[in-house]
């Protein structure tokens, strides 16, 4: 009997080391618990962890397409680096928890996360969707972004061909440049994508709200030793001066 007894304390005490374990993988010990802010069309989580109460109030979306995590992989390192700047960031772990989930650019629906945004130029069509916020998840975060309202925002992407450079939209040249002289080389500004975006973030925020926007473009399928010390050095730079300073010079 005292033999079964101390065997089951045993498994107890292994699963709560376990879960101990997850629980610190996710995020540095010290900071607040990620808050659920909506569901994705599948029922998966959107969730957004608030880091520092000073500051500018900086919005971190640490993925929107499903199959370009090269900067999401680096989450809770990401978070260490915040938590030591003076600014306030709000940090949105996945915008597209179903794409992330099928290793998939859309929503399950088909719907590209980053077209079904209330921009001027949305246009309704099966990849951007019926009307603008149509998917759950995008609805939630923009309802969020809005009641935050951010000064900068930074967005992680990565891309086939091209990679890594930083794209702006917005009075955001100053925070681009200053990203990627720190990141270092290869990482470049790249003022436009080359292509039409109707419906996106980058347009919503910077072109329609006028707030400063990054997004970050890895080149896509790079090893985390390669994206992972240019990205915290990056994000750094951008924090460590804030962006309330003018974003059109580089310090």
């Amino acid at each position: 009997m005292h033999t079964l007894l101390a065997s089951a304390l045993l498994v107890a005490a292994l699963g709560l080391v376990s879960c101990a374990s997850t629980t610190s993988s996710s995020q540095p010990t010290g900071l607040a618990p990620w808050r659920v802010i909506g569901k994705s069309r599948e029922g998966r989580p959107v969730r957004r962890m608030d880091i520092g109460t000073g500051g500018p109030r900086v919005a971190l979306i640490a993925g929107i397409h499903g199959n370009e995590r090269e900067g999401g992989r680096h989450l809770e390192e990401l978070l260490a680096v915040i938590a030591q700047q003076p600014a306030n960031v709000r940090v949105y772990e996945d915008a597209n928890p179903d794409g992330t989930a099928a290793n998939r650019r859309t929503t399950s629906t088909g719907v590209d996360p980053n077209r079904n945004w209330p921009a001027f130029n949305f246009k309704a069509d099966p990849r951007r969707g019926p009307s603008p916020l149509s998917e759950p998840a995008i609805a939630a975060l923009h309802a969020d972004l809005v009641t935050f309202d951010p000064q900068l925002v930074i967005v992680l992407h990565s891309i086939s061909s091209g990679g890594p450079f930083v794209n702006y939209d917005g009075p955001a040249e100053g925070f681009a440049e200053r990203f990627a002289q720190a990141a270092g080389e290869p990482w470049r500004v790249k003022a436009s994508m080359g292509y039409a975006t109707p419906g996106s973030l980058g347009t919503w925020m910077g072109i329609d709200r006028e707030v400063p926007i990054l997004t970050i473009e890895f080149k896509r399928g790079s090893p985390p030793e390669v994206t992972g010390p240019p990205l915290l050095r990056g994000l750094e730079a951008v924090l460590r001066d804030g962006p309330l300073e003018s974003s059109t010079q580089v310090n």
